[in-house]
């Protein structure tokens, strides 16, 4: 009987931790994604071309202040300057690459 229970118990346990863990490592990969789609969407919504120059410079994500405010990573920016992006779209675009 105390065998029982103890199966049970751990059967619980792991259906509470899987119900836990799933939602959390799904999260992840979302979140990333949102700040290089942003990068590119901001790219993209000023009539440039989001081709594999323009992913490869978003793909360098923000860097964040202590204050907490983002700006763009240089290598962003630099890389989204050499594609033909204009200097002000591109710091606008590598801020949000977070």
């Amino acid at each position: 009987m105390k065998a029982l229970k103890a199966t049970r118990l751990l059967s619980v346990a792991g259906v509470t931790a899987a119900a836990v863990l799933i939602p959390v490592a799904a999260a992840a990969p979302a979140s990333a994604a949102t700040g290089y789609s942003g990068c590119k969407t901001w790219v993209g919504m000023h009539g440039y071309t989001v081709g594999p120059k323009v992913s490869g410079a978003c793909a360098n994500k923000a860097l964040k202040t202590p204050l907490g405010d983002w700006y763009g990573n240089p290598f962003c920016i630099t890389g989204l300057i050499k594609a033909g992006v204009d200097q002000t779209i591109a710091n606008g675009a590598c801020a949000r690459a977070h």
